[in-house]
């Protein structure tokens, strides 16, 4: 389905090709050791009997029955994955051994480029490297005197290798885009041009099942959040804690429009919650906040480019480098990983307390057989104050329902827990909002619907 580079290894740094990559609904079957692509379906041999109908991409809920479950064979450590994405939205998978490498990403970079398969290889070839030099991983062979003596990796080399790895392949992408267009005096790769100047936002998240950490990666506006139970209370019933493991690189962030405006002297940056018209402050691609103004005139004038923004005075005014965070899992935590739209329509308690609602009403299914029967959970609605979560944010500035101008009432009813989470972003319990939300593509939709895209994890 994509085309380009074949890959390629730089000093142990791994490389996959670019090309146009265009699913409009998404879907993946995880198997170990490979990569694992929501572009294209599972052979159908692999496919699990649950929801694995491919419906027309027109069709209003096709995302909803694209899921895919990972069915016998998880990753060590994890009693199940879900996932559902929709529009400008791609996700990642790979596992070897003890470790797994969960990458989401969000933006046209996506379709332009196809800077999923690029970050998701790089990352993965670069961890792998790291974790062959420790005594953890014994299967690739090296010499005895440079095993290091530490039985793992710590903390620190691993963020530093998740940091290095999307940095550079944001430099890697543009580079090679914008040096395609630059070899030839025609305009014959000026499609190259439009290809850097898309962007991309991601959320990576590494798993390491024997030494039972989660290093969460976040780069722009998506979120990471992991859901832990507390002890149950006398009348048995759980609550759960909220732990935010991403960082919201965004306008809204004062840390980060403080981290850019201090880049840029008295430069007018920030204008109705964005950054130069970007909702992000830290992002992959958008070469017109990166490039200089000598390279920008350059494409205009020679290679199709548009003009250079005028309220572009002092590139780069966009970093690559993620925020990177890490928490020892314990038993019974869940992590749920979202595009932005998520998060500006609910707050991270009410994901979580969403998943913990979920997990009281269908938890059983967890440890079940994909085609087991199961009764429907009693229908309902649920009050925000009604989620069995610990701590509730003070004030809601989630955006959508106030926007639609609806109330905040969520439904509990759908088996997939990514689903659950998705349909009540769109609207909750008002069907009728959710259905016209999912007529409208985002570049259709008047600011009212973002891609979506959601997973959700379940450890051991």
């Amino acid at each position: 389905m994509f085309s380009g580079l074949r890959p390629i290894s730089r000093r142990r740094t791994a490389l996959v090709g670019l090309g146009a990559g265009i699913s409009v609904v998404a879907a993946a079957v995880a198997t170990r050791n490979q990569l694992h692509n929501d572009a294209d379906p599972p052979p159908e041999d692999q496919k699990p009997s649950f929801g694995a109908g491919f419906t027309h991409a027109q069709d209003r809920d096709a995302w909803r029955d694209s899921v895919r479950y990972i069915g016998n064979q998880t990753p060590d450590g994890i009693i199940r994955m879900y996932w559902s994405t929709r529009w400008d939205t791609r996700l990642r998978i790979m596992s070897r051994g003890p470790r797994t490498l969960i990458s989401l990403v969000e933006g046209d970079f996506v379709n332009r480029a196809n800077v999923a398969d690029v970050v998701q290889e790089n990352v993965w070839i670069n961890l792998e490297s790291l974790f062959s030099w420790y005594q953890t991983d014994l299967s690739t062979p090296q010499p005895v005197e440079f095993i290091h003596a530490e039985p793992h990796p710590s903390p620190e080399a691993i963020h530093s290798v998740l940091r290095t790895a999307i940095n550079f392949t944001d430099e890697f992408i543009r580079d090679y885009l914008l040096g395609r267009v630059f070899s030839t005096l025609t305009k014959r790769h000026a499609g190259d041009a439009m290809r850097a100047m898309t962007a991309s936002t991601l959320v990576s998240a590494l798993y390491e099942e024997d030494a039972s950490l989660l290093h969460v990666a976040s780069l722009g506006n998506m979120r990471a959040v992991l859901g832990r139970p507390r002890p149950p209370a006398e009348d048995g019933s759980v609550v759960y804690d909220v732990h935010v493991l991403s960082v919201d690189h965004s306008p809204d962030n004062p840390a980060e429009r403080e981290r850019v405006q201090s880049l840029h002297g008295d430069e007018p940056l920030f204008e109705d919650g964005t950054l130069l018209g970007r909702p992000y402050t830290r992002a992959l691609g958008d070469s017109r906040l990166k490039c200089s103004l000598e390279v920008q005139q350059r494409l205009h004038r020679d290679y199709l480019g548009p003009p250079p923004d005028p309220r572009v005075k002092t590139p780069p005014y966009l970093s690559a480098e993620p925020d990177i965070s890490s928490i020892k899992v314990e038993s019974g935590d869940f992590l749920v990983l979202t595009t932005s739209f998520v998060p500006q329509a609910l707050t991270d308690a009410e994901v979580v307390g969403l998943l913990g609602a979920w997990t009281q009403a269908h938890g059983d299914t967890l440890y079940s057989t994909l085609t087991e029967k199961f009764p429907d959970p009693p229908k309902g609605l649920l009050e925000p104050g009604e989620l069995p979560v610990k701590a509730r944010q003070k004030e809601d500035r989630t955006v959508f329902f106030r926007r639609w101008g609806a109330t905040k009432e969520f439904v509990n009813t759908h088996p997939n827990p990514a689903v659950h989470i998705a349909d009540n972003a769109m609207g909750g319990a008002d069907e009728h909002l959710r259905h016209a939300l999912l007529d409208m593509p985002p570049t259709e939709s008047e600011g009212n619907t973002l891609p979506m895209g959601v997973v959700v994890v379940f450890f051991k």
